[in-house]
């Protein structure tokens, strides 16, 4: 299977020093890069916040911005990304700097040729890469929270709930996943892009047609969608001829490979509990079972409980979220559903039926599209809850 190209954001207002380095770096690459550019620091940062970018070739001096401060944007921005800098004879001291202060390398323009180009840029990224490695060993192999939500069954909101909260997240925390690992309909799809087109978006039935062996952090992150406000998606399927059952050990490999892509990481599991399913929680530092107060939800939700702690997940580490979906004839007290599924609470959503529907035809979720509502003042209250409490990743 061959390897999808590195994506370069060539950062450079000079359209003749612009055009000689795209001309330099496609030449003889058989398709190695995909090259998009901007000509000011703002629209740079703006494509690092929404888009996968593999390496940046940054010019210092723009009409927006100058010298240090450019770099120093762009490494906050996007502190893991590698940065090349590209400088003009008279600027190689500032270039040096750039250097000791992180950047990988740095090129005089019109002294690289393609051969040079080429390799430097891959110099860099792999560079990077084994940097990024070491400093993850030297802390532990540190990563993100990840916290699973698994419907009592389905129909109950999980999604819903799972997204506000990923999204409320997003708002106070700048590296949030979210990730739906169902080999059934994309529910993210409908929730973000109610009127956008389908085109190239089930990042997860792309990495479950990798290898095992490939499923990597960098090819999870080019199959993320990253959205301004900083929150990414892994998306499922959206054609019926994909749909199916995941690999077990590929979810497991996928599940450990999105835990370093975020300071949390939240997963939209079936309610089903496949087998792939049962891998995924075995990584996760939380799960929230989702349940309305029907009789027959809160059983199914006793036995999701049951279930999750069969595949080792500790009593203390699984919590509940009650759903109001709508006014309901016969309901379960609170206290008599904790009791039943013997877990504890994590919080209430009131009924929001108007609002829901709103945000959906916003393309949003509740609590970005209506963040003063009830329901969304919920949501956000739950995701200070997981975000605070103790819940230790591992």
């Amino acid at each position: 299977m061959s390897t999808k190209p590195y994506n370069i954001l060539l950062v450079e207002d000079n359209d003749v020093d612009a055009r000689v380095i795209t001309e330099s770096l496609t030449k003889g690459s058989q398709g190695d890069f995909v090259i998009q550019r901007a000509e000011r620091l703002k629209d740079a940062l703006e494509k690092l916040r929404t888009q996968a970018i593999d390496l940046v070739l940054l010019d210092f001096m723009l009409p927006d911005s100058e010298g240090m401060a450019t770099f120093t944007a762009v490494r906050k921005e996007a502190p893991n990304v590698p940065v090349v800098a590209l400088t003009g004879m008279s600027d190689e001291a500032i270039a040096i700097e750039a250097v000791r202060q992180g950047a990988q390398d740095f090129l005089v323009k019109g002294q690289a040729q393609p051969k040079i180009l080429h390799r430097a840029i891959r110099y860099a990224i792999e560079r990077h890469k084994v940097q990024s490695a070491q400093l993850k060993q030297a802390q532990g192999e540190k990563t993100g929270k990840m916290i699973a939500f698994i419907g009592a069954r389905g129909g109950v909101g999980t999604t819903t709930v799972a997204l506000n909260i990923a999204a409320a997240l997003a708002k106070k925390h700048k590296e949030v996943v979210a990730a739906e690992l169902l080999g059934s309909y994309s529910a993210f799809y409908d929730h973000f892009f109610y009127k956008k087109s389908r085109a190239a978006l089930n990042g997860l039935d792309t990495l479950m047609k990798l290898d095992q062996e490939k499923i990597t952090s960098r090819e999870v992150q080019r199959c993320l969608v990253k959205l301004p406000s900083g929150l990414n998606l892994l998306l499922g399927s959206q054609r019926a001829e994909d749909f199916k059952e995941l690999d077990p050990d590929k979810t497991g490999t996928l599940t450990r490979a999105l835990a370093v892509l975020g300071q949390y990481v939240v997963l939209d599991l079936p309610s089903h509990a496949s087998a792939a399913c049962q891998m995924a929680v075995k990584h996760c530092d939380f799960v929230v079972v989702v349940i309305d107060r029907t009789p027959t939800c809160v059983m199914a939700g006793k036995v999701m409980v049951d279930l999750l702690q069969l595949c080792g997940v500790i009593p203390v580490r699984i919590g509940v979220v009650i759903v109001n979906r709508q006014p309901l004839p016969i309901s379960v007290d609170v206290a008599e559903v904790l009791s039943t599924m013997g877990c504890q609470l994590v919080g209430v959503v009131p009924t929001a039926t108007d609002a829901c529907s709103e945000a959906q035809r916003a393309g949003m979720p509740m609590v970005s599209n209506d963040p003063q509502g009830t329901a969304s003042g919920a949501l956000i209250e739950i995701a200070d809850r997981l975000a605070t409490e103790q819940i230790v990743g591992r």
